[in-house]
Parts: structure tokens; sequence; C-alpha cells
């Protein structure tokens, strides 16, 4: 092989993980999540404070729940919403525990999410985390009704390889569940344009 051969296959080596991680960057992010929604009618009154219980499997717990909780206070922020964020692991049944917290709170309603890990499998058997799937209900305090139902999912598919590493992504994993989540119920339940959450990603 000569020289110059060696050259331009070291250069593909290198530049080619660097295009696709590019190109992924560019992707727009509604490309990255998805959601499906569904509102009881009888679910009226716009959400002004709000106490959130996620339930995070433990895989994804350790970086990812600070992350999330961040970026869930922040994302409602921005849209005019107070939020307490609280995480927790599916072991945990008894939401009882939060009942104190959330009476001094006050919130207009409480939101629900479960959060598995989004798994795929490599060649070599190895389960990879690559996004997240998830679960929400919003519980209306007055009447203890839900008034509110999302189920979704986010997926790092197109970047999964040989040499994918989950823990690259984790914190983008955290952000985008949080944008996603978020921007539907705003537009939705209090029927309103988002405002533009920030994400890893964008950063």
């Amino acid at each position: 092989m000569t020289v110059k051969k060696k050259i331009i296959i070291t250069l593909l080596i290198i530049l080619v993980p660097v295009a696709i991680l590019i190109l992924f960057m560019l992707q727009p992010e509604d490309d990255l999540y998805s959601i499906s929604t569904e509102k009881d009618s009888s679910f009226d009154k716009k959400v002004e404070r709000i106490f959130v219980i996620a339930k995070v499997e433990e895989r994804l717990k350790p970086v990812f729940a600070h992350s999330f909780e961040h970026s869930m206070i922040s994302a409602f922020q921005s849209n005019g919403v107070e939020a307490i964020v609280t995480v927790t692991s599916p072991e945990s049944d008894n939401l009882s525990d939060y009942d104190k917290e959330a009476e001094a709170f006050a919130p207009d309603a409480t939101m629900r999410i479960n959060i598995n890990p989004l798994y795929r499998t490599r060649d070599d058997g190895y389960q990879a985390i690559v996004g997240t799937d998830f679960e929400v209900s919003l519980i209306d305090t007055a009447t203890e009704k839900r008034g509110w139902h999302a189920t979704g999912k986010v997926d790092f598919i197109r970047m999964f390889g040989p040499d994918y590493i989950e823990d690259a992504f984790l914190e983008d994993f955290a952000w985008l569940t949080s944008a996603a989540i978020v921007e539907a119920f705003i537009a939705e339940v209090n029927d309103r344009k988002p405002a533009p959450i920030p994400t890893l990603i964008e950063d």
C-alpha cells in the first residue's frame, strides 16, 4: 500500500465519524423525539404551578436524573410555569411520601412521569441506551382526575454503531425528553405556543 493510500484511509477513519456527528447535530430536533398526547375535554384550566414526580430507571439515573430535573424546571420556567421536580426510582411506589411537599407548594396539577431507557443491541450483544421511552399523566389537584396523558420516546438510533458510547448522550436524552414533554404540555394544556426550550444539542 502506497503512502498516499495510507494517508487517505487514515483521513477517512478520522473524518467520517466527525461528518456523521455534524450531520446528526444539524438534524431538526423534532426528528429526535416523538410524542402522542390525549387531553380530557373536561380539563380546561391553565396550569401555572406544577409538581412533577419522575420515576427514572436505575441505569439512567447517574447522569440523567440531575440533568432531567434541571432541564424540566428550566423548560417550565421559560414558559411561565413554576415547577418543583423530584426524581425517584421505579421501586418507590409510595407517592404519598411527597404529599406534604406538594401540599406546601399548592400546585394546580401534579405530573407523574415514568422514564425507561430505550435500548438497541450491538452485534456483540451489548445493550446500549439510545434514548428514552416515557409516559406522562397530569393529575388535576382539585378533582384528582387525569386531565392529560402522553407517551413518547427520544431516539438517537442514527448515531448507533460499533463505537457508540451512551454516556456521551445521556444529558442530551434528559434535555430532549424535557423539551418533548413541556412543549406538548404548553401547547395542548395551556393552549399557547411554547417558548423556545434550550437543549444541549443546540448549545
